[in-house]
């Protein structure tokens, strides 16, 4: 063991100084080993600068396909402390639990407060701060975070916006880089316009991560089963 620690801090130097937190795989083994739940395919973006509560982790429970960004999640409240001086009285917190469905995606530093349950396939913006019931297929964001809209409206405005979103990447890479763009820089545009091949696929599709996965199966499949809008990237370009 001792040797294999050795090998593995010389390939990674962070594991030393973040024994926990230097790569997905351990930090999910971490979380787990102090009683948090999470399932399959849920992943934590950055975890050096996540906290999640493991000393109340059995608390702790998310759910499969979620996408957490340097997210902070609370189990307990501490603020009983202050009675104590005040009052002479001590009324310690149980702690509280914190569910998140599957399918979720908790934004930028938001802060996630004991009692809270969020359903499935809820969206929640960067900084947002949570609590209490939040039902499945919603958006929510701000301090305390409200509900924006629904999941299926919010769906909607991004599909009638997609061609506009497109050109925007176009058009600011042609402004900073005063030149055509390339194909590899359009990532996941490039749908727009890529001929359904296997060499397609393999070239410009296939090493682009989705929720951390590269060749990922729901890519894979979406990119088969769709067609492009423009019949080429020259027509694209040229609109």
């Amino acid at each position: 063991m001792k040797i294999k620690r050795l090998i593995n801090a010389i390939k990674h130097p962070s594991s030393i100084l973040h024994p926990h937190t230097w790569s997905e795989e351990t930090y999910l083994k971490y979380l787990r080993s102090h009683g948090v739940k999470i399932g399959h395919n849920s992943r934590f973006i950055n975890p050096e600068d996540t906290f999640i509560d493991i000393h109340r982790g059995d608390y702790i429970q998310i759910g499969d396909n979620c996408c957490l960004s340097t997210v902070t999640i609370l189990a307990h409240d501490y603020s009983w402390y202050t009675l104590l001086d005040a009052f002479s009285d001590v009324l310690p917190d149980p702690g509280g639990e914190v569910k998140i469905g599957n399918n979720c995606f908790i934004g930028f530093q938001a802060v996630i407060l004991k009692d809270t349950i969020i359903g499935d396939n809820v969206i929640i913006g960067a900084r947002s701060v949570v609590k209490g019931n939040i039902p499945s297929n919603t958006v929510w964001a701000g301090c305390p975070a409200k509900q924006i809209c629904t999941l299926e409206y919010f769906y909607n405005r991004r599909k009638d916006n997609r061609l506009r979103d497109a050109k925007k990447r176009r058009d600011h890479i042609i402004n900073v880089k005063q030149r055509m763009p390339h194909i590899e820089e359009m990532g996941l545009f490039s749908l727009l316009f890529l001929e359904r091949t296997e060499d397609n696929y393999n070239k410009y599709i296939k090493n682009i991560e989705l929720n951390g996965v590269k060749n990922a199966d729901a890519l894979r499949g979406y990119f088969y089963q769709s067609k492009p809008i423009y019949s080429s990237f020259d027509v694209f370009l040229n609109e």
